[in-house]
C-alpha cells in the first residue's frame, strides 16, 4: 500500500491514516476491556485469518498508519473485537479504493476462501441465495485468475447482471461488499469489457431508479469502454439519473486522465452548458470548479470569462476540498456541536482530534457526494455510530436547520448512512410536514429506503405517496416527481409488494412511479432475499 502522508487537523487525513484510525479506534473503544491493552491485544492476535504472531510494535506502527496492514490482518481485527464480519474489510478496501491515485484491481484476499471459487460462481449462476460476503470471496478468485476463462458464453454478463442488480437494492454493508466487488470486476483483465456494457444496458433501462450508482461506479474503470459510456450519458442521457451518475463520475476520470482530448474538450462543453437545475444537479457546480483546478487551460470555458462559478463562498474543489467556511458559518456550528458529541464514547485511551473531526467536516461540508458517503461510511464502521447519528438527529430538530437546505441536505444524507430505527420518525416527519422545503422533503424520503426500512413502514409509506402525488398533480414539479420515485424505492426496500402492486396498476400514478414499481416486482425472489445478506 502506497499511503498519502498523515495530516494535521486542518487538512483531510490520507487513506493509510484513515485505515490505521479505523482498526485503533475499534481497538481502543473495544467491549472487551483488555483488548484495549496493545500489548494484550499482540499477544491475542496470532490465530483465525492471521497466522503469524505480531507484537505490540507492529500493531502501533499499523495503529498509527507507519506500516501498511495487510487485508488479513484487518480481517483479524474483526474476529478479536467481535465485529460482524466484512465490517472492518470492507469498510477499509472502499476507502483504499476511493482514496487511490489510480484505479485499482484488489487481487490481495482479505483471507483464506472457505469455498473454491468453482463453487461460488455455481451458486452466482443458480437461483440459490448469495450473500456479500459469497460475493466477496467468488470475486477475490476471479481477480486472482486475471486470464480466467468463464463457460458456457454469457457466464460474465450473467454475474454482472445479477451482481448489479442485488447491489442496487442492497443496503449498508451488504450493498458495501457488493459495490466493492463490482469496482474489482469492472476493471478485471478479461471480464471487465462485458462488466461494463452490462452497467451500461442496465442504467439506461427506462424503470432505473438506481442508475445514479451504476454509471457513477465507472469512475474507478480505466478502460475507454467505460469513458465512452459515462460520456454518452453527458451528451445524450439516458435519463435523469444516469446523467447525475456521470457528472459524479467525472471527478474521479478527470482525475485519473481517462479521457482523451476530445473527450475533454466534449465533456467542458457539456459542464458549461448544464444548469445544475432541480434536486438532482447538485454536483455540476462542484464540477465546473474540479475541471477547472485539473485542467486551468480550460477554466476560461467552463467558469466564464471572469474565472468565477455562480456560487459564492465555495474554493475549487480538489478530491479533498470542503466548502468555504467561517466562524458565522451555520454548517461550521453545526460540526463542532457533532465532533464534541464524541467524547460522549471515549475512553482515557482516545483521542478523537484530527481524524474524527475531519470525517465530520467531511461527512457535513464537502461538495462533493462521495467524499460525503465515504466520509460518513468510515464513521459508521466505528463505536461512534449511534452517537453521531444521534447528534445529526439532533441538529436536524432545530427549526432554522430545515429552512435552510444548505444544512439539511447534508445533515440527512449522513443520517441516512448512520442513523438506525430511532430516527426513522424524524424522517418521516420532514418527508410530509407542511412548510419543509421540496429538496428537503426530497432528502428525507431518499432516507427512508435505508433507515431501518421494515415492512411496518408501508402504511407511513402509503400515505406519503398520497400525500406528494397530490402536490404533483398541482403543479407537475419535478423535485416532487422525484420525491414520488424515491418513495417507490422506500416501498421496495420494506418489501411492500402490496403497494408496489397497486401504484403499478394506478392510472393516474406519475408514469415514472408506475414503471418503478413494476421494476420492483420484476425482480426475481432470490436476488431480493440475498440483497439483504
Amino acid at each position: 500500500m502506497n499511503a498519502h502522508a498523515a495530516v494535521g487537523e486542518d487538512a483531510a487525513p490520507g487513506r493509510r491514516a484513515r485505515i490505521a484510525w479505523l482498526l485503533r479506534v475499534n481497538r481502543l473503544l473495544a467491549e472487551e476491556r483488555p483488548l484495549r491493552s496493545l500489548s494484550a491485544f499482540a499477544a491475542a492476535f496470532h490465530g483465525g485469518a492471521y497466522d503469524r504472531d505480531v507484537s505490540a510494535s507492529t500493531v502501533s506502527r499499523w495503529e498509527t498508519g507507519r506500516k501498511p496492514v495487510p487485508w488479513p490482518a484487518v480481517r483479524r481485527y474483526e474476529e478479536l473485537l467481535g465485529l460482524p464480519r466484512n465490517l472492518l474489510t470492507a469498510t477499509a478496501r472502499t476507502v483504499w479504493r476511493y482514496w487511490a491515485p489510480g484505479p485499482v484491481l484488489d487481487v490481495d484476499p482479505g483471507g483464506v476462501p472457505a469455498r473454491p471459487v468453482e463453487d461460488l460462481l455455481e451458486q452466482a449462476v443458480s437461483d440459490d441465495v448469495m450473500t456479500g460476503d459469497d460475493w466477496d470471496q467468488l470475486v477475490d478468485g476471479l481477480c486472482a485468475r486475471p486470464d480466467v476463462v468463464l463457460m458456457p458464453s454469457g457466464t460474465w454478463s450473467r454475474l454482472a447482471e445479477r451482481l448489479v442488480e442485488e447491489m442496487v437494492i442492497a443496503d449498508d454493508l451488504p450493498w458495501m461488499l457488493r459495490f466493492e466487488s463490482l469496482n474489482r470486476l469492472l476493471n478485471h483483465r478479461r471480464g471487465g469489457r462485458t462488466v461494463i456494457a452490462v452497467c451500461g444496458a442496465m442504467a439506461a433501462e427506462r424503470a432505473r431508479l438506481t442508475a445514479t450508482e451504476i454509471v457513477c461506479a465507472l469512475d474507478n474503470c480505466g478502460h475507454p469502454d467505460a469513458a465512452d459510456l459515462v460520456l454518452g450519458e453527458l451528451t445524450q442521457p439516458s435519463g435523469l439519473l444516469a446523467h447525475r451518475g456521470a457528472v459524479m463520475a467525472c471527478f474521479r476520470k478527470v482525475n485519473y486522465r481517462h479521457f482523451d482530448e476530445m473527450q475533454l474538450r466534449t465533456l467542458v462543453r457539456v459542464v458549461r452548458d448544464s444548469t445544475g437545475a432541480g434536486p438532482l444537479g447538485d454536483q455540476i457546480e462542484p464540477l465546473r470548479r474540479h475541471l477547472s483546478t485539473v485542467h486551468p487551460e480550460y477554466a476560461h470555458m467552463v467558469l466564464g470569462r471572469s474565472g468565477r462559478a455562480t456560487l459564492p463562498g465555495r474554493s475549487a474543489v480538489r478530491h479533498t476540498d470542503v466548502f468555504a467556511q467561517d466562524a458565522r458559518a451555520p454548517m461550521a456550528v453545526a460540526v463542532c456541536r457533532v465532533a464534541a458529541c464524541l467524547g460522549a464514547v471515549e475512553s482515557d485511551r482516545v483521542c478523537h482530534p484530527p481524524v474524527p473531526t475531519a470525517l465530520i467536516n467531511e461527512a457535513l461540508t464537502s461538495p462533493l457526494f462521495d467524499v460525503r458517503l465515504y466520509a460518513a461510511f468510515l464513521l459508521a464502521a466505528t463505536p461512534y455510530r449511534p452517537v453521531l447519528a444521534d447528534a445529526l438527529a439532533a441538529e436536524l430538530i432545530r427549526p432554522m436547520a430545515v429552512r435552510q437546505e444548505e444544512l439539511a441536505i447534508p445533515l440527512l444524507e449522513a443520517l441516512r448512512v448512520l442513523g438506525d430505527h430511532r430516527h426513522r420518525g424524524l424522517l418521516q416527519r420532514l418527508a410530509v410536514s407542511p412548510g419543509v422545503p421540496r429538496v428537503v422533503a426530497y432528502a428525507a424520503v431518499r432516507g427512508l429506503g435505508h433507515v431501518a426500512a421494515d415492512h411496518a413502514a408501508g402504511a407511513f409509506l402509503r400515505d406519503a405517496v398520497a400525500h406528494h402525488h397530490a402536490a404533483w398533480l398541482s403543479d407537475r414539479d419535478p423535485t416532487t416527481a422525484a420525491t414520488l420515485e424515491s418513495l417507490v424505492y422506500a416501498l421496495g426496500m420494506a418489501s411492500r409488494d402490496d403497494l408496489l402492486t397497486a401504484i403499478a396498476a394506478e392510472p393516474g400514478s406519475l408514469p415514472a412511479a408506475r414503471t418503478a414499481a413494476a421494476w420492483w416486482l420484476s425482480i426475481p425472489g432470490h436476488r431480493r432475499a440475498s440483497a439483504l445478506l
